[in-house]
């Protein structure tokens, strides 16, 4: 994985949100904070207008919010494990509690929106996705991580 896009800072364990709204807020905090956007009560909005557009709950409590909006100032990943179930629309009708969340930026968005099909097909792999779900040290989930060829 690219490390411009994905560091081991970017894995992030969320104790306060309980619905999927906070989740965006804790999503668009991290993304701020470590300069990935402009703005971001900008993203926050970007990732409700996406979520608005069709689901991003991917199955068996992980979904991959993203938003290709104007605060976004260069690509980025960040996997969020969060304490409590969120209700999120998910394709297997469950609740997420661990997200891919991407920042796309409106420039080249087609080579970066092509992450969030790598993350989708990994995804599938059984052993990836029961890594990412079972871990909790930063630097085992970084190391599963690194195996998306990006």
């Amino acid at each position: 994985m690219d490390s411009k896009i994905f560091k081991e800072d970017h894995i992030l364990f969320d104790e306060s949100a309980k619905t999927q709204e906070e989740a965006f807020k804790v999503i668009a905090e991290v993304a701020f904070e470590k300069g990935y956007v402009s703005d971001e009560t900008t993203f926050f909005k970007g990732l409700k207008e996406r979520e608005n557009e069709a689901t991003t709950g991917f199955k068996e409590g992980i979904a991959i919010p993203h938003s290709k909006d104007a605060s976004v100032i260069k690509p980025g990943m960040f996997l969020i494990k969060f304490k409590h179930a969120i209700h999120w629309q998910a394709l297997d009708q469950k609740p997420v509690n661990t997200v891919f969340a991407l920042t796309i930026p409106g420039e080249g968005a087609s080579e970066h929106l092509k992450l969030l099909s790598l993350i989708a097909r990994k995804l599938i792999d059984t052993d990836f996705r029961e890594g990412i779900l079972a871990n909790n040290d930063t630097k085992k989930l970084a190391s599963i991580i690194d195996t998306i060829d990006f």
